[in-house]
């Protein structure tokens, strides 16, 4: 339920100065080329004062990862300057003020859009918690699973991007999943 709350407050915040106007313009433009490649728009979130942010970007343009969103995607990487970044997102004010909460809507955050603007999927799971950058087996799984739905992937590629995931994790150890 918060989710589509947050959904809205990010909409709404997206018109709400020139850069995120900017913003808008590049989604707009990617939902358009979206449309006639018929692939999705994947928008990404990001900060520079943030580890997993930079995870999140080092992960989507590594050379195993990037084709394979690049097949299914239009992806717009929206960087978010680390002077902002802190009050970019208020999602716990707005809802229900719970602190958890605020802690669980930062940064990265990604949401996917059809080819028509629609939302398909979020960085939510199920608990309205933000899993950002999967960091985690389970964050992992439930990224993939996202991606699956959305995208063109077949599954021997779902398996390479997993355990790319999996292997920038924890690098000392690769999966087999």
């Amino acid at each position: 339920m918060y989710k589509y709350y947050f959904l809205l407050l990010c909409v709404v915040i997206s018109f709400s100065t020139t850069a995120q106007n900017n913003n808008r313009i590049r989604i707009n433009n990617a939902i358009t080329k979206a449309y006639e490649e018929n692939k999705y728009v994947f928008v990404n979130y990001r900060t520079t004062s943030c580890k997993l942010s930079e995870k999140m970007g080092l992960q989507m343009n590594s050379p195993t990862c990037k084709p394979l969103f690049d097949n299914s995607y239009i992806v717009v990487d929206i960087v978010v300057p680390k002077e902002k970044a802190a009050n970019y997102f208020q999602k716990s004010s707005i809802v229900s003020g719970n602190e958890d909460e605020k802690k669980s809507s930062g940064f990265p955050f990604w949401y996917i859009l059809d080819n028509y603007g629609n939302f398909i999927e979020v960085s939510m799971n199920i608990n309205d918690n933000n899993i950002g950058y999967p960091s985690t087996e389970k964050e992992v799984d439930n990224f993939i699973e996202v991606i699956r739905k959305t995208s063109k992937l077949t599954e021997s590629s779902l398996t390479v991007m997993a355990n790319s995931f999996h292997e920038l994790n924890n690098p000392e150890q690769l999966t087999s999943k």
